[in-house]
């Protein structure tokens, strides 16, 4: 099992955990590969061990053909970032939590030590995340997601006048902060925040969530993940923003754009005994008595 590895800025105090983790693969990989930008970030403060074969890569075809999975060290956000350099979708995502809430990520810093045993002994499965491919002129060409796209005003506060389109049929005109089309793994995230409704991972759905909407009647709608959705906007006061996850876009007006879902999906590892539901109870906390632990702390 060849190892690919992915990351950004850890942090200080996650340091020792990203060392211990190359030293296991030291005495168990012939071969791994590192991330140019990852591999610049910790060389400096992380005792990179002596490894048979370490090799950098900069994109998705050099680890295609040489990797069979990826490790994305960081948070959720680390983890969508992963989706420029693996977007063909081809090398599985195990995501090993170094950041806080985690819900994407599979892995705690308290399970790396035993983490190769669980991956040599199979202990694991593979759950396939839509993507959701953005169209539009400022953006050029191959432009992906995997949690939302939302297009908002550069002015903050400013109401937008979306009009919405599912297969060239008119759905509505949203009057809002901005409006958001997310996929079923995006719907813990910022549709979530703003109303949204949460959606397991195996269906088959899109859903579009306004921002602060100015009437109140205007709610999130589930259509087929087979829809084409566009978003119309002809005026705003000082231009658009359209976000793809952690990528920013400064867009001109009048704005068109088409979102629909990749012809590929991406491949997240969750190890055994995790599965959706289990990570909305522990990492949402549903279920939990919030009034025993307010009288705890007193």
């Amino acid at each position: 099992m060849r190892i690919s590895l992915f990351g950004k800025n850890p942090r200080k105090e996650d340091l020792k955990y990203i060392e211990d983790l190359l030293k296991q693969l030291a005495l168990r990989r012939d071969k791994v590969l590192m991330y140019k930008d990852f591999h610049a970030a910790i060389k400096d403060c992380v005792q990179i061990p002596r490894l048979a074969s370490l090799e950098i890569f900069d994109s998705g075809s050099d680890i295609s053909s040489s990797s069979d999975m990826l490790f994305s060290l960081g948070g959720d956000g680390t983890l969508l970032d992963t989706l420029c350099v693996i977007k063909n979708g081809i090398v599985p995502v195990l995501g090993i939590n170094l950041g806080h809430l985690g819900f994407l990520t599979s892995v705690g810093k308290e399970d790396i030590a035993c983490l190769l045993d669980e991956i040599d002994n199979g202990n694991y499965e593979i759950e396939n995340h839509s993507v959701l491919k953005v169209e539009h002129d400022s953006v050029g060409k191959d432009k992906y997601a995997m949690n939302e796209v939302c297009v908002r005003s550069m002015t903050p506060g400013e109401l937008l006048d979306i009009n919405a389109f599912v297969d060239d049929e008119f759905l509505a005109t949203y009057t809002a902060d901005g409006l958001i089309a997310a996929t079923p793994t995006g719907s813990t995230a910022y549709s979530m925040s703003c109303g949204g409704p949460i959606i397991s991972p195996y269906s088959r759905c899109l859903c579009i969530t306004p921002v602060s909407p100015h009437n109140l009647t205007l709610r999130p709608i589930i259509i087929p993940e087979s829809s084409v959705i566009r978003f119309v906007i002809s005026e705003a006061g000082n231009g658009l923003s359209l976000h793809l996850d952690s990528q920013s876009f400064a867009v001109r007006k009048p704005l068109c754009i088409s979102v629909s879902k990749a012809d590929f999906e991406v491949p997240l590892i969750r190890m055994h005994k995790q599965n959706f539901f289990e990570a909305i109870r522990n990492k949402l906390m549903w279920g939990t008595n919030l009034r025993n632990r307010v009288n705890d702390a007193r």
